[in-house]
């Protein structure tokens, strides 16, 4: 599938290319307006608007492939930071990916959206980020996305480790009193088996950018009111699935059905994954 999406990408980079040399500064915008790389949809480049026609659509910035222009050179930075807010009645789930002319794609934590505002961050690749061909945003499913903002910076610093107390699968929300928006929250699980699954025509096939478990604010608000937080399975053992809080602040103000606020973080297995379980859960609070 990655490479279907490697082709479309290649193919719309022909379009004319952003503008980019190498910045020098702590962090470096990429603008809405400057979006020139679509496939499967439309873009306004007025309201920033982006209307995803058709399954695994996307839209973004392309910078160069080193052919006719010279690709971007972000090696200054270490990570892309984008936000859309979503228009739709109908949940999909988006990806932020950053192609390179050194390596292959990487991808960041997928989010599921609806309606509100959604910040996806990745990290860029050490070797690749001095030859950056695109950056962009791609829908799971047809939907209306505006693009808010882009920006390239250095790493965020963040402090001391600390527990967040997980019972029984719930956080509550006094477990982020006290923490910035920009805290970094991650969820820590194991799985076991193999990333594969079954086809329907009976051949093993690898189970990509697929969703383990969910962090939301209750079972029964997610459809209508909270879409949450996808966890994607990245590899086998141990790892962790990382947002800002600012990204489920909403989630916290949301109460279930008892009038309590928090989080539920469930996990599930599925295909030839036989094993998913949770670690613990940890914050740290950004210093710089």
């Amino acid at each position: 599938m990655n490479r279907l999406f490697n082709k479309i990408a290649l193919f719309a980079s022909a379009a004319t290319a952003v503008a980019c040399s190498s910045p020098s500064n702590t962090k470096y915008e990429l603008s809405p307006d400057d979006v020139n790389l679509t496939w499967r949809g439309e873009y306004n480049t007025e309201t920033h608007r982006m209307h995803y026609t058709e399954n695994w659509a996307g839209c973004g910035w392309s910078f160069g492939d080193d052919s006719i222009k010279p690709t971007a050179n972000f090696s200054e930075y270490d990570q892309l930071v984008v936000s859309v807010e979503g228009i739709t009645t109908d949940t999909t789930t988006i990806f932020l990916n950053v192609r390179y002319s050194t390596s292959d794609i990487v991808t960041s934590e997928s989010a599921p959206i609806v309606n509100g505002q959604t910040t996806l961050r990745v990290e860029l690749d050490p070797v690749g980020k001095s030859h950056v061909v695109e950056a962009y945003v791609m829908s799971k499913h047809p939907c209306d996305l505006v693009v808010k903002s882009a920006a390239l910076s250095k790493a965020t610093q963040y402090g001391k480790e600390h527990n967040i107390k997980v019972l029984g699968g719930f956080i509550d929300a006094s477990e982020f009193d006290g923490y910035s928006d920009d805290a970094l929250i991650s969820f820590n699980y194991y799985a076991g088996g193999e990333m594969t699954y079954v086809s329907d025509s009976g051949t093993i096939e690898p189970m990509n950018n697929w969703g383990i478990g969910m962090v939301c604010s209750s079972a029964d608000v997610i459809e209508a009111v909270c879409p949450g937080r996808l966890i994607m399975l990245k590899k086998i053992g141990e790892q962790s699935f990382t947002c800002l809080l600012g990204d489920i602040r909403y989630m916290l103000e949301l109460a279930d059905d008892d009038g309590e606020r928090g989080l539920y973080w469930v996990v599930w297995t599925g295909g030839n994954v036989t094993d998913v379980h949770a670690i613990n859960a940890t914050i740290r609070e950004a210093i710089n």
